[in-house]
């Protein structure tokens, strides 16, 4: 009798670990070309697995340049981008439990334009 709570004690604590681990995670750094940190870049997550299962999730870099996403299992493509700075992307595998950190470097953009107010690209 006192092993059937502890029983269906040990079958609820498997349970839980196997739905934490269903999510991994994509954390990085957003620099600019010389290595300084880009506050307020936009990092877009974007998996198509199905109509149904489409996802989609959207994070902002902090004052040091740094984010982090928490995503389901699936191949991702990731997309940054901040004003001023030519887009980047990267498809990225998640896996249970996995924590992949990676370093973005964008480009300014060039605003030679003579007739163009290059004040509306930054």
């Amino acid at each position: 009798t006192c092993a059937l709570p502890i029983f269906a004690s040990l079958l609820l604590t498997v349970a839980l670990r196997a739905q934490q681990h269903k999510t991994g995670s994509i954390s990085g750094r957003v620099v600019d070309s010389v290595g300084a940190t880009i506050n307020g870049a936009s990092v877009f997550a974007h998996r198509h697995a199905s109509s149904e299962s489409t996802i989609e999730v959207a994070a902002h870099t902090n004052i040091k340049g740094n984010f982090k996403i928490d995503l389901p299992e699936g191949g991702y493509d990731i997309i940054v981008t901040a004003s001023g700075f030519a887009a980047q992307a990267q498809t990225i595998a998640v896996r249970p439990g996995m924590a992949k950190s990676v370093e973005w470097t964008l480009k300014a953009l060039r605003c030679d334009f003579p007739t163009m107010n290059c004040d509306n690209f930054k």
